[in-house]
């Protein structure tokens, strides 16, 4: 394997409860390069904790991985006593707010304490918006910065995301994610959060949005693959027609069939990476999910950026599904789907 197939195979390792193989023959700077874009350093830490001892790295990537993982499993006692803090401020004054994205998804991976991430996001009513950065500001929050629609806080070290609305790629999600305090949410008391189908709705619409603008994380796959394992019940079939409804079905169901092949999540589906003819788009998976975006880099400029999401989005992401290398300029109907469902108008024009 090399590394980045060595990065994923722990990676599933870790979601699988198996334990890892060692490769005494390992780029494990790569590795942890990789790591660190997608903000899993301690999890790959941990499973190198598993390895045999003559297949762990050494030195001072070693030390790096060792430091990652101590740091990471120290600052999850403070970070969770920040978002009790957080949630019982808005509580104590009747302000319903709902949970999604990584400070729920992080219960269901087998150790919460190694799934970290940049900020906690949460969703109020707009009507509360202004009252609850009052109210938050007032019990020590920091304001780093509000706008219309979102805030953010800071406590302590940990970063909150005060959202009046769910992100939304298209107006059909727009209406499906305008109502996360009514028929899409279960609540306990003020605290709400999503229902397993919508939220795996909402993780893959997301998603897609990462997939016009660049960014995609490997960690947005295994947060795909540990939902479906914590909600085993969950119609899939019925998930992928709420996908249909809000245009993004191709997208979902070849998101799923990546996140199954590389960490064999527990989903049935008909499309598969099994057959040869789609490797290609499995591949162009790998390099983007691996490498935590797309297209464009922070250096590059919104237009430049925006060019290659038309015109290299084809040729990277979707390169041809079912055609050879040699003829990749030729789109099939189902590159044509993805793309259209991705808002990618010009592409069918190139």
């Amino acid at each position: 394997m090399n590394a980045t197939e060595y990065f994923v195979y722990l990676l599933s390792c870790h979601l699988n409860s198996v334990e890892p193989k060692g490769e005494k023959r390992m780029d494990w700077q790569q590795i942890y390069n990789l790591a660190e874009i997608n903000n899993l350093t301690a999890v790959i830490a941990y499973e190198i904790k598993r390895l045999p001892s003559d297949c762990r790295p050494g030195g001072t990537i070693g030390s790096w991985f060792s430091e990652s993982y101590e740091n990471t499993v120290h600052s999850f006692r403070p970070n969770l006593q920040s978002l009790s803090t957080f949630i019982s401020t808005l509580t104590e004054e009747k302000i319903a707010h709902a949970l999604f994205k990584g400070v729920v998804l992080r219960n269901y991976y087998p150790f919460p304490e190694l799934r970290t991430g940049s900020d906690m996001d949460i969703i109020i009513r707009a009507t509360d918006y202004i009252r609850a950065i009052e109210v938050l500001k007032k019990k020590g929050f920091i304001e780093k910065s509000v706008e219309s629609n979102a805030a953010t806080l800071q406590f302590e070290k940990d970063i909150f995301e005060l959202h009046t609305e769910l992100e939304s790629i298209n107006i059909q999600s727009k209406i499906y994610f305008a109502t996360p305090f009514d028929d899409i949410s279960d609540a306990s008391g003020y605290t709400y959060k999503l229902k397993p189908i919508y939220h795996l709705l909402y993780i893959v619409s997301h998603i897609a949005h990462h997939l016009q603008t660049g960014g995609a994380s490997i960690k947005m796959i295994m947060d795909i693959d540990v939902l479906i394992r914590r909600y085993p019940e969950m119609d899939i079939n019925e998930f992928l027609l709420l996908s249909d409804n809000i245009k993004i079905g191709k997208t979902a169901e070849t998101l799923l069939a990546f996140s199954k092949k590389i960490f064999n999540t527990p989903v049935v589906l008909n499309f598969t990476f099994e057959d040869e003819d789609t490797l290609p788009l499995f591949d162009d998976f790998m390099h983007v999910f691996s490498m935590g975006k797309i297209l464009g880099t922070p250096e590059e400029n919104e237009e430049t950026t925006e060019e290659k999401n038309v015109l290299g989005f084809i040729k990277n992401v979707f390169s041809n599904v079912v055609k050879p290398k040699e003829e990749e300029e030729v789109l099939t109907d189902y590159q044509i789907q993805l793309l259209e469902e991705l808002g990618i108008k010009k592409a069918n024009e190139e």
